[in-house]
């Protein structure tokens, strides 16, 4: 930034001497305080637009709000901020109404197309952003932003100590630029442009740069120019003659005709041209620079703005605002003073529950909370009617005495459908602007004054019944079945390895053949390089740094078609991540005190509603495989017990059939068709008698593509045909089935409109995407708004059963023992004496737990391990 030093002060040294006083005159290089203009809206739309052009998904809080724009714009200012300490500031906007351009060129900015809405929902954000950062907003009335900016410098040039910098990426301000004037380009790299720059960049001088663009005109605003003269005729032309007024007196001498033409018979238009691409210095404005001074951002508007926009990484930054606020936490030693002070609670009032190990803490109003041991904690008060207890992941919080806790992280997901919104850490820092203790007084404490906030919340969401049905009451049914576990045969899995090793062996032979060489197959560097190097195979989409190419699973599935070597690979990583997720790993997991498999199920792990599970994560073994169907071989029951398994029949598919109402889905499943083999037999336009098992399976991928929202491309991929037949196909399905194609426009309709999806029971799930610019995340939220009412009702309604029938198993004090929940399947282990009751008390629970339009199917099997259930 050496154009910005000034010898601006020069001081007087003074040195005593036999005559007297005598100095040296000495200038002292100093910086004039700086004026930064900027130039808001052209700075905005350019980003908007250059963000759409990458490709990137558009960002959108929870609720829809567009906020991408606003968070450019907020990274620009902070950042410049933060590197160029402005003493003065200002954002210039756009004024409504017609200018001097508009009345003298009705044309004037006509190719401009009209700002997206998306785009002009953000202006009053990024206005709020400005003023809760305490830069002046300024805007005067008939004076576009240019000229607005044009004027203020050259203001603060003639009448201020000041330099200016106009912070824009737009050209046209570059006709402002002097010695005391620069421009500076965040679009760019924060490029400086002082005189000499300008110059180099525009190939005329600043003080040409209206001439430059009068003669070649420029589309953005719609100035027609010269016709005929260019970019570099334009500046030949300024070169030779120093402006467009002395180009045009003197066109007679231009020996090309084009432009002596054009100059000769486009007086007027050129000289309009200039007056259109010339900003006003003169605009009327209010000049007043100590306003403009720059100041500390307000951070008690700040914060609460980010958190409406959800720039929660910037909350974190500032740091909580009552760090210091006096906090009334203590430890209780003995039973007395544990009484009184639950003495102190008021009947009925809610409180906050956290325990660790061996202590709970307990909050009854804010910044107060004490903890004690947890065997002083008398139970009758934890048990007392009509008070609300209120802890964070009830389920976990099993050691605490007592039962009927309300549950913040359940309350919370319900509001958001975010898996990583809901722990306590991020629930404080988002709703409470506080980054929490580690004592769990602490946690109690936040516990309850996030339960104050959240929990009107679902009432007035109308969630409140999902929570109460649910919820809250399927989390002690999994506390349970995560205490009882599963056994597996260790021996089983044994064998199964060694079988593995063997089988990985023979891939990697096969690989290294087609290959040439040997190589690691784990390494996508090295794979890329042997498929798109070596063997030369069609080469996708280059990312990432270094330009590696991907060898993700949907590229070599694509590529497996035609390439052998694509299809060894990807049975080689099956196998692989089988083997070290499940065949090797599991037996490492059992616990030494049950000689069992206890997973954590997790009822906000999925933003469908569907539970997930960990440590480890029983719930993506294979089940259409020759390998994944062995792993599950090896999940037995208690000895001598019976291992039952329950599975809803394509409830997805029958889900679909009740939403869209379509006659011919229905009556299907009402008559007890074969719904695969039924459509296979439109798709494949053969009698059902003819259908192949292989035309079946098909027909199956077909049904459940149409579920999942799979494209004609995917959908070829999974079926090995072409993508025209795979088009074809489904284009036959939504002619069978004609009312889902009516649901499907229906439904994305509706969440386009509200940006939320809903299941039948009615948990939503925030879709922010249905507007978006990007073809692709546009696409993909589409998909979502379909599938996720179908998978997240089924998954609401095995909860629904699953809570059923722990109650049934309890009240008929059955020895019977729920272990595990795979999406839509239940495995329970059960005594020979009491298997046959089961069966039937689990399959009428489960298919009459919501009434449909046509039935819920559930298949049962028995057997000695998970495989040979039937």
């Amino acid at each position: 930034m050496q154009h910005f030093e000034r010898y601006a002060v020069v001081n007087l040294i003074l040195y005593p001497s036999y005559d007297g006083l005598w100095g040296i005159m000495c200038p002292v290089p100093m910086f004039r305080p700086r004026l930064f203009l900027i130039d808001t809206f052209g700075f905005i739309f350019r980003a908007y637009h250059a963000r759409a052009r990458s490709g990137a998904p558009p960002m959108r809080t929870t609720g829809g709000i567009s906020t991408e724009a606003v968070f450019i714009f907020h990274n620009m200012l902070k950042k410049l901020i933060a590197t160029h300490k402005p003493d003065y500031i200002a954002a210039i906007f756009e004024t409504e109404g017609p200018t001097f351009r508009s009345e003298s060129f009705a044309d004037y900015k006509a190719n401009r197309t009209e700002m997206p809405q998306d785009l002009g929902e953000q202006i009053p954000y990024v206005q709020r952003v400005l003023e809760a950062m305490r830069v002046p907003i300024l805007q005067f009335a008939a004076c576009e932003a240019d000229d607005v900016i044009g004027a203020m410098a050259r203001r603060a040039e003639e009448k201020e100590d000041v330099d200016v910098v106009i912070v824009s990426s737009d050209k046209d301000m570059l006709q402002l630029v002097t010695d005391r004037i620069s421009m500076l380009n965040p679009m760019k790299d924060d490029t400086w442009y002082d005189p000499a720059k300008t110059t180099e960049f525009m190939g005329v001088p600043p003080s040409a740069v209206a001439d430059l663009l009068a003669l070649k005109g420029d589309a953005v605003d719609n100035i027609p120019g010269a016709p005929g003269i260019g970019d570099k005729g334009a500046r030949d032309l300024i070169a030779r003659f120093g402006s467009v007024e002395n180009a045009l007196d003197h066109a007679g001498e231009v020996e090309r005709k084009m432009y002596r033409e054009s100059l000769q018979n486009n007086r007027e238009q050129i000289l309009l041209s200039k007056k259109l691409a010339t900003i006003d210095v003169n605009c009327p404005i209010e000049w007043d620079l100590g306003a403009l001074k720059a100041q500390k951002p307000d951070a008690a508007a700040l914060k609460p703005l980010y958190r409406e926009l959800e720039f929660y990484s910037f909350l974190r930054e500032m740091g909580p605002l009552d760090d210091t606020a006096p906090k009334d936490y203590g430890a209780l030693t003995n039973a007395e003073e544990v009484s009184a002070f639950l003495a102190q609670i008021p009947g009925g009032a809610p409180i906050g529950v956290a325990a660790d190990s061996s202590a709970i803490a307990i909050s009854y109003r804010k910044s107060h909370a004490r903890s004690m041991p947890m065997g002083l904690v008398p139970e009758g008060f934890l048990q007392e009617p009509g008070r609300v207890k209120v802890t964070h992941d009830v389920k976990s919080a099993s050691m605490i005495p007592g039962n009927g806790y309300e549950d913040l992280m359940l309350e919370a997901f319900l509001l958001s459908a975010d898996p990583g919104g809901c722990g306590l850490e991020v629930l404080a820092e988002k709703f409470l602007d506080r980054k929490l203790g580690d004592t769990i007084e602490h946690r109690a404490d936040a516990i309850l004054e996030l339960y104050e906030r959240i929990s009107p919340e679902i009432a007035a969401r109308g969630l409140r019944k999902v929570y109460d049905d649910i919820d809250l009451p399927l989390a002690p049914v999994l506390a349970r079945m995560e205490r009882v576990g599963i056994r597996i045969e260790p021996t089983q899995l044994q064998v199964l390895s060694g079988r593995m090793d063997a089988e990985m062996q023979r891939l990697s032979a096969e690989i290294y053949s087609a290959a040439g060489k040997e190589f690691n197959i784990n390494s996508p560097q090295q794979l890329g390089k042997v498929l798109y190097e070596d063997l030369n195979l069609p080469s996708p989409t280059k990312y990432g740094k270094g330009k590696i190419t991907s060898t993700a699973a949907d590229i070599l599935e694509t590529l497996a078609l035609d390439y052998p070597i694509a299809r060894l690979v990807l049975e080689f990583r099956q196998l692989s991540k089988l083997k070290g997720t499940y065949v090797d790993a599991l037996p490492l997991l059992i616990q030494p005190g049950t000689g069992r498999l206890h997973t954590t199920f997790n009822q906000t792990g999925a933003a469908t509603g569907r539970l997930s599970s960990s440590n480890p994560n029983l719930q993506n073994i294979p089940i259409r495989t020759e390998l994944g169907r062995e792993i599950r071989a090896a999940f037995v029951p208690r000895e001598g017990w019976d291992l039952v398994v329950a599975d809803y029949s394509q409830i997805e598919l029958r889900l679909l059939a009740h939403m869209s109402g379509d006659p011919t889905l229905t009556k299907a499943f009402r008559n007890g068709e074969d719904i695969h083999t039924r459509t296979a037999a439109e798709v494949f336009r053969v009698p059902p008698l003819m259908i192949t098992p292989e035309m079946r399976r098909s027909a199956k991928a077909v049904n459940f593509g149409i579920v999942y929202g799979q494209t004609p491309f995917g959908l070829a991929a999974s079926i090995g045909v072409d993508r025209k037949e795979a088009e074809r196909y489904i284009k036959s399905y939504f002619e069978l089935y004609s009312g889902v194609r009516t649901f499907i426009d229906a439904t994305i309709a509706e969440v386009r409109q509200t940006g939320i999806a809903m299941t039948l029971l009615g948990r939503e799930r925030p879709i922010p995407d249905m507007h978006s610019r990007n073809p692709n995340a546009r696409s993909f939220a589409e998909r979502t708004a379909v599938n996720t009412p179908l998978q997240g009702t089924a998954a609401d309604l095995i909860k629904l059963a699953m809570i059923r029938i722990d109650r049934l198993l309890s009240d008929k004090k059955l020895q019977t023992k729920m272990l595990l929940q795979v999406h839509d399947e239940l495995l329970f282990e059960s005594p020979p004496e009491e298997t046959h009751e089961v069966k039937q008390l689990v399959k009428r629970e489960m298919e009459s737990v919501y009434r449909l339009s046509v039935p819920l199917l559930v298949d049962i099997g028995v057997g000695a391990n998970w495989r040979d259930a039937k």
